[in-house]
């Protein structure tokens, strides 16, 4: 008698609970009706809705949050992601993206890479973002890139990246750089980068003085020396 009172018991409850999933699973009122997406630069808004196939107006128990967050990782410029639900109608997306540096030629295409020289995608027409060239010697490490980035961020050099064309490296750690604006190279050591930008921000600021940076093809740190090099071989 109790075992059969314990097994109706038993069904009522497990019947209840599927009428209440079923209810909470097609209810109005637990419908997504708005995403808010932060941290996102690179990728759009849509770009982001179609990562993790999902839209409004489907129920928010029926999302799977761990599947989108994987989906969102998936793809290269996407370096984290979370998402939580905020019950009853919002869905909240926090986007860390991966930030293109250079671009890296490989295998005859062109590629954005990020501050380690690390390629993230291949170069496209749709949203093109001009950056630096970045030619690197195979044994060039990945920390002499790195200083590059974190000097030019720190608005040391005497230009931004953004006046530069190309910058190479080789496997000793000598960069070069091509200042398209003025059509001037620049040659400097990556492991003495503030000593050395140091001694080419005094240099440039004696030329701009004597209004003579349009007359310079190239400098050249090293050392404690620096070179400068005119268009005119006549110049001292």
């Amino acid at each position: 008698m109790l075992l059969g009172l314990s097994l109706g018991f038993l069904v009522l409850v497990s019947a209840a609970l599927i009428h209440g999933y079923h209810y909470a699973t097609s209810s109005e009122y637990l419908e997504l009706r708005e995403i808010e997406i932060h941290g996102n630069q690179r990728l759009t808004y849509t770009d982001i809705l179609r990562l993790m196939q999902v839209d409004t107006g489907i129920n928010m128990l029926k999302l799977n949050m761990s599947q989108m967050q994987k989906r969102l990782v998936q793809s290269p410029w996407v370096e984290q992601a979370r998402v939580r639900r905020d019950f009853p109608d919002q869905l909240h997306v926090d986007i860390r993206e991966k930030q293109a540096y250079f671009w890296v030629q490989n295998d005859d295409n062109l590629y954005y890479a990020d501050e380690k020289g690390r390629i993230i995608e291949r170069l496209t027409p749709e949203r093109l973002v001009s950056l630096p060239v970045l030619h690197t010697h195979q044994n060039a490490g990945s920390g002499d890139i790195s200083e590059i980035v974190r000097t030019l961020e720190q608005r040391i050099f005497p230009f931004s990246i953004h006046d530069i064309s190309w910058i190479s490296i080789t496997e000793t750690g000598r960069v070069g750089m091509y200042i398209h604006g003025l059509d001037l190279k620049l040659a400097m050591n990556c492991r003495e980068l503030h000593k050395q930008t140091r001694q080419l921000n005094a240099v440039w600021n004696d030329l701009r003085q004597r209004q003579e940076i349009d007359a310079v093809k190239m400098i050249t740190v090293a050392g404690e020396n620096v070179w400068v090099a005119y268009r005119d071989p006549e110049k001292p």
